[in-house]
């Protein structure tokens, strides 16, 4: 039998997986669920016949390693086990962990991000013994439980375990499907500062008579913004730009290769125009190539919608996450900010810089892996690949890439533009779910038969 013969066959067993992991509400703060969904993992990797181990941290949650296979190629495979927050609540159609399929789309927290992906790997792992037999290369699976607060910890992992996570190429989570259907691989990934300004002022709330001689913390923190960044998204900390590499020739022939469909992403958004005008080559290299300040969320006073109250809060919050590219560090720019408000006259705003902090990193497009996670991706799929020089978003892939330096790519996964990661209504085809299984049983192949 084939490989798309032993997934079809089997589709309702590994679909099955999928609901039994996005059942358990593996959130930040909840330690129970995170323990269940750890040992979800050592049960399933036990019945695959690998060997599994525990990776501890003071102060994380506990990671699992996997390993399994033989040969001479060694391959690790990043995955995280932990899920985003489902706020607001009242958005959700169906219970965020009560699983639910509608018209051949799987509704649940996790779904896309990243469940679907480590679940379809592991059910990969299951069809490849019935279609081939053992596996012909070490697969090392490294499934961490802190990557949505972060991961902070995840360096300290990485080089705790270094000797344990030794390998020949990386698969990182799942890049996605783009719009028209196209499988999406990339080489790197942004990094991140993320900081809260925080400007008090006040020793309480006071009637909002008062503020016309009392000032307002809230002004106060809105006119630091608004020093941060200009109209058309540059950054006006001073020397934010100073560490950035331009993308090489190289990169730019990804990028003019790549299809970026410009109308798809306006109307997905719902603006006419995207941020400083660009469009065509200009867009696509500002997309992945520049960096961002973002104002993620602003607290202050009264905000009940449709009631008033009239109030001089004593203070307010501004979450600021700030996306990286290379060679960026996230502490060198926090650093500069702190020096940006405070030659402006903005030393009162305090930075609360104990968030998330990651590297950005590149990877060699033309690693072994590189190459086989491209090759199986024209095997699978109907149309051509759509690759680029890295990912737009972030994620804790510097220790792994640079620090052990071991070559990454993060290929194809089940996540889609509109699958609603981090936000309610989380989801992902189950056709690409069953996609996915066949494509990683076709990188292992890849893999193996590759001579590099």
């Amino acid at each position: 039998m084939t490989v798309r013969d032993v997934v079809a066959r089997n589709a309702d067993s590994y679909i099955g997986w999928l609901r039994e992991a996005c059942a358990i509400p593996s959130l930040a703060g909840r330690p129970e669920d995170l323990d269940r969904m750890t040992q979800w993992l050592e049960a399933r990797f036990d019945d695959l016949g690998a060997d599994v181990r525990r990776l501890t941290y003071e102060g994380a949650p506990d990671a699992v390693l996997a390993r399994m296979g033989g040969g001479p190629k060694r391959v690790l495979v990043y995955d995280h086990y932990d899920v985003q927050p489902v706020d607001p609540i009242d958005l959700w159609e169906s219970p965020p962990f009560e699983p639910t399929i509608k018209d051949g789309v799987f509704f649940a927290r996790g779904a896309a991000d990243n469940k679907g992906d480590l679940v379809a790997r592991l059910a990969a792992l299951d069809v490849y013994r019935e279609v081939y037999g053992d596996l012909p290369v070490q697969v090392k699976f490294l499934v961490e439980g802190e990557e949505e607060t972060g991961s902070k910890s995840f360096e300290g992992i990485a080089t705790r375990y270094a000797g344990d996570l030794a390998a020949d190429g990386c698969i990182w989570e799942g890049t996605g499907i783009d719009h028209a259907g196209r499988p999406e691989l990339v080489f790197g990934a942004k990094g991140l500062a993320y900081v809260e300004l925080i400007s008090r002022g006040l020793n309480d709330d006071q009637h909002s008579s008062v503020a016309v001689i009392a000032p307002s913390p809230v002004w106060r923190l809105v006119e630091a913004l608004a020093t941060l960044r200009t109209p058309d998204g540059r950054v006006l900390i001073d020397g934010f730009y100073d560490d950035v590499v331009a993308p090489s020739e190289a990169d730019m022939e990804l990028l003019r290769a790549l299809p970026f469909e410009e109308e798809a992403e306006r109307t997905r958004l719902g603006v006419e125009t995207f941020v400083g005008g660009d469009t065509g080559i200009d867009l696509v290299r500002r997309y992945f190539f520049e960096p961002t300040c973002n104002i993620a969320g602003i607290v202050a006073g009264f905000t009940v919608p449709g009631a008033s109250k009239t109030v001089l809060p004593k203070e307010a919050l501004a979450k600021l996450d700030m996306r990286l590219v290379p060679d960026q560090d996230p502490a060198d720019i926090c650093a500069k900010l702190r020096k940006h408000l405070d030659e402006r006259g903005f030393s009162d705003i305090e930075i609360n810089t104990n968030l998330s902090m990651e590297h950005p990193v590149r990877s060699p497009a033309d690693s072994a892996i590189g190459k086989a996670a491209v090759a199986a991706a024209h095997g699978v799929f109907d149309q051509e690949p759509a690759i680029s020089p890295m990912m737009i978003g972030t994620g804790p892939m510097y220790p792994v890439a640079r620090g052990l330096g071991i070559p990454t790519v993060s290929p194809a996964g089940v996540c889609r533009p509109d699958s609603n990661i981090h936000a309610p209504n989380e989801h992902c085809r189950v056709d690409d779910f069953l996609k996915i299984v066949e494509y990683t049983v076709a990188w292992l192949r890849a893999f193996a038969e590759d001579d590099a």
